[in-house]
């Protein structure tokens, strides 16, 4: 009699495959998950490329300010930048903070060591701080390093300020100066606390469309005759841009070319700009107002019946403009005018001048605490 014989797994051999099967699927398990897995190594790598990727941006905004430093890198540079990137970056940093300080990213997710960013030598170590440290508003003793400088109108090859008569300008070195903007690059903009007049004590006579056209021009020469040094910075007028600035307006929401407006008692520097010349109560009339001061902008007014033309000024406490030429259409006939204003000069400092900080009375405060630079 034949035997039916059937073939199956015996219990042994589905033991073997079950305890072969945890086998792979341990070593699978450890080959993604473990110290030295696939999924570890690729956090790992991620992370390392996000850390990296930290450093390489703060080192790269570093080389674009040094490109334009000649190389040098101050103090608040370097802390400009390790801002962007990290959170709680001391108020001071030292030579020695570049190679000890660790700081935490501003997402929180990683720690580097100011040295892996930059390790050189900083500018305004040793009782000195960088320009660029200073505020909007902080006084400045720049006059002492100032070569008195004449600059005469209409001489020299200058243009012509539509006034019939030459006049004579000389550096005033004893003005103070104060911080009226702060630069992407590091450099900060000082504007004279006092207006710059001629010998006589008159303001600089524009007039007619001479005055109009070569307003920006004589405007910008005279200060930087009288105020740049080579080893601080340049120097130029203040415009329209600087009180626009300051006062947060934004012309290019104005349809009017001739806008004016008053400037609030907030704005900063307002004692400093405008206060004076709000307090002026005689008649605007052609004569000097030295309190008054231009602006190295002009504008115009053109219909289809007059032609006039403006330099723009800051009187009476507002942003305004003097009419110095109109012409009539048709007629054949121009009414120029002409008047005397300050002028007001703003020097730019290169963001690797240091100031002076061995004086702890010296805060910028104040007049009296203007701080020096070295």
């Amino acid at each position: 009699m034949k035997q039916n014989k059937e073939k199956g797994i015996t219990l042994i051999a589905l033991v073997i495959t079950i305890i072969v099967l945890l086998i792979l699927a341990g070593v699978a398990i450890a080959t993604l998950t473990g110290d030295n897995g696939v999924l570890t190594k690729a956090v790992s790598a991620k992370e390392k490329t996000e850390r990296a990727e930290v450093i390489e941006n703060a080192k790269l905004d570093i080389l674009g300010i040094q490109s334009n430093k000649n190389g040098k890198i101050t103090i608040g540079d370097l802390k400009g930048v390790l801002d962007k990137y990290f959170k709680d970056v001391p108020e001071e940093i030292t030579e020695e903070d570049i190679a000890t300080l660790e700081l935490t990213t501003k997402e929180g997710k990683y720690k580097i060591k100011v040295s892996e960013i930059y390790n050189g030598k900083l500018e305004g170590i040793s009782g000195a701080m960088s320009v660029s440290d200073l505020k909007v508003g902080e006084y400045v003793k720049y006059g002492d390093k100032l070569t008195a400088q004449t600059y005469i109108t209409k001489e020299d090859g200058e243009p012509d300020t539509g006034y019939e008569t030459s006049q004579t300008f000389n550096t005033n070195t004893t003005t103070l100066w104060r911080v009226i903007n702060k630069k992407a690059n590091g450099d900060v903009e000082i504007v004279a606390v006092n207006n710059t007049l001629s010998d006589d004590g008159k303001g600089l006579y524009l007039g007619g469309y001479e005055g109009f056209i070569n307003a920006k021009t004589v405007l910008d020469n005279l200060c930087l005759k009288l105020y740049a040094n080579p080893t601080y910075g340049t120097a130029r007028s203040i415009n329209a841009d600087d009180i626009n600035n300051l006062t947060e307006f934004d012309s290019e929401t104005v349809d009017n070319p001739i806008y004016t407006y008053t400037v609030s008692e907030s704005m900063p520097l307002y004692d400093t700009l405008i206060e004076e010349t709000k307090e002026y109560s005689g008649a605007v009339t052609g004569d000097s107002i030295p309190v008054f001061f231009w602006l190295a902008s002009n504008c115009k007014n053109v219909t289809a019946d007059y032609f006039d033309v403006y330099v723009r000024c800051v009187k009476e406490g507002k942003m305004d403009c003097e009419l110095l030429y109109t012409e009539y259409s048709g007629m054949g006939s121009t009414f120029p005018a002409s008047y005397a204003y300050s002028v007001r000069p703003i020097v730019t400092l290169n963001s690797s001048v240091q100031i002076d900080t061995s004086d702890a009375t010296k805060d910028g405060s104040v007049q009296g605490k203007a701080w020096e630079l070295k």
